[in-house]
């Protein structure tokens, strides 16, 4: 029986395998020649313009939020706006789908597009870094979806098909990831490289993400602030649609927060229920925010590359070399400490990359894990990284003049204000005054005791945070640059800060010895010149 389950899951498996070289033939057979997309990504460039033209009309709220009384006035004036708009976006769309035009060619991605800016993309397959897939919801009804091209190289090369079959998608995917396995076998018979091409095997779900998790997720990773500032110059607006509705309910707003109709407590009561009300609202969108941004949430890895998949409405994949991980960090804020849960980030290499400076695209260069247990992040870390020895680490403290430094940053502002409620308020005006200092002293300190650093041979961790912390972790063969950074009032004390560049971004530990930072300074040279791996 065991016998002919497995000739049954064999022959499962070699049809598989068929079906997706045919896929890939089809594929290549059929995109040789000039290709315009499926109309469907007429759609998408309608939505692509609706949020550029966004992020440029978020800066005229405020005049809309003032002239609101007149649109009342004259709803037509919305309705001719809401459709002027609607035609713009189609004419948008439709010229973008007009003038795109793209091919797959000796191993090679072409791409012509754009309407008054001409562009023609060459992109080899050797190239590209990364292939993402993604499915906004408009595409889901017919199974399209946007191929992303990701290169180490400029941005401008970065290549986007917007609207290929799923299926077509997949098979295009194998395609580049093939021919990056035979380019670098090729590299490595000629001694160029010492290539990580790995053989191919069954992808692994690393991780999976639960309802559970993505809840514990929402409600201690809030983002709602953000929409709430957006909401700012609305606020007048809301304030006199709530006195309608409360107006209209018989509910007193001034009757229900006055001190003159109730005891003291009472009205503490009263505020302290309406915050409890708004926190509940804010927590609630947040947990939205995340089901929506990381539902049904995966970490797979197949050879030497993951590939995190997520969404609800708009399904994102996305897809990274090990070999390009520059960093590692466990991210904790203070309900994650009391929760004991770790927000763990891999970042890549943003050099070049399209994305990389881009509001709301950091998770194109990121893979984060939400929410995963102190065990689980401990067993991914050691998959990307084996040698490291993050959990084992025991953190050094840096310099405790980090406290006199930032106490005197704010000594003008601290005495200005306790000179002032010692003035006007007398002994009370002392008692908040101590209360004040002894408060800035004990954050100040906080902060201090949070900076911890260790090494070993092979990596450098860093801890940081105040009522979080943050644990890093990175090879030191990644640093491409290490600087000694020191000023005139560390300097008698004979202390420094270290500063490490790296792909995705810089590290910086202040307050060092400085002869502990000439001597990593040093070591990291030294892994630049002898050791030969890549940072790439």
């Amino acid at each position: 029986m065991d016998k002919s389950l497995e000739e049954l899951e064999h022959s499962n498996d070699a049809q598989n395998n068929v079906i997706n070289k045919k896929a890939e033939a089809q594929v290549v057979s059929d995109y040789t020649d000039w290709q315009r997309l499926s109309p469907i990504s007429i759609l998408y460039f309608m939505v692509k313009s609706f949020y550029a033209m966004a992020n440029t009309l978020f800066y005229l709220l405020p005049a809309v939020a003032f002239n609101l009384s007149k649109i009342k006035e004259n709803p037509l004036i919305l309705a001719f706006a809401a459709g002027g708009f609607l035609l713009l976006f189609s004419v948008i769309g439709f010229l973008n789908y007009f003038f795109y035009r793209f091919r797959l060619e000796a191993g090679r991605v072409e791409i012509k597009q754009g309407i008054f800016k001409k562009s023609h993309i060459d992109l080899p397959f050797e190239r590209i870094q990364n292939v993402k897939l993604e499915q906004p919801l408009y595409y889901r009804f017919n199974n399209y979806a946007c191929v992303e091209l990701d290169t180490a190289g400029s941005a401008k090369q970065e290549a986007k098909i917007v609207a290929l079959k799923m299926q077509q998608a997949e098979a295009l995917r194998q395609i580049v990831v093939e021919n990056t396995k035979q380019h670098a076998a090729i590299n490595q018979e000629l001694g160029e490289s010492d290539s990580e091409a790995a053989d191919a095997s069954q992808e692994v779900v690393l991780n999976r993400r639960s309802m559970k998790d993505l809840v514990i997720h929402g409600i201690s990773n809030n983002r709602v602030w953000i929409f709430l500032g957006a909401l700012a110059p609305f606020y007048n607006s809301l304030a006199d649609i709530l006195q309608e509705v409360f107006a209209a309910v018989g509910f007193d707003a001034e009757a229900y927060f006055s001190l003159e109709t109730q005891a003291w407590w009472e009205f503490g009561l009263h505020v302290l229920s309406v915050a409890m009300l708004l926190m509940l609202i804010v927590v609630i969108l947040s947990v939205i925010g995340s089901i929506l941004m990381f539902y049904k949430y995966t970490l797979s890895k197949i050879d030497n590359r993951y590939i995190r998949r997520s969404g609800l409405l708009t399904k994102q994949e996305v897809s990274m070399k090990l070999r390009r991980l520059q960093i590692m960090y466990q991210a904790q804020d203070w309900l994650d400490v009391l929760l004991k849960r770790v927000n763990l980030h891999f970042e890549q290499n943003k050099t070049g990359s399209a994305n990389a400076n881009k509001p709301g695209q950091q998770m194109s260069n990121t893979l984060l894990v939400p929410s995963v247990t102190l065990e689980e992040s401990k067993a991914l870390m050691l998959d990307a990284m084996p040698s490291q020895r993050l959990s084992e680490q025991v953190f050094a403290p840096i310099s405790k003049r980090l406290i006199l430094k930032n106490t005197m940053l704010f000594a003008i502002p601290l005495g200005a204000i306790t000179f002032g409620l010692i003035d006007k308020n007398g002994l009370a005006g002392m008692a908040m005054s101590v209360g004040l200092l002894a408060m800035f002293f004990a954050i100040v300190s906080l902060r201090w005791w949070r900076w911890g650093y260790s090494f070993d041979d092979e990596f450098i961790y860093i801890r940081k945070g105040f009522l979080g912390v943050n644990y890093y972790c990175f090879p030191i063969h990644k640093i491409q640059q290490a600087q000694f950074k020191q000023n005139a009032f560390i300097k008698p004390y004979k202390l420094a800060s270290l500063r490490m560049i790296l792909a995705s971004g810089s590290q910086t530990i202040p307050y060092l010895p400085e002869d502990v930072v000439r001597q990593q300074i040093n070591r990291a040279l030294d892994k630049l010149v002898s050791d030969k791996r890549s940072w790439m």
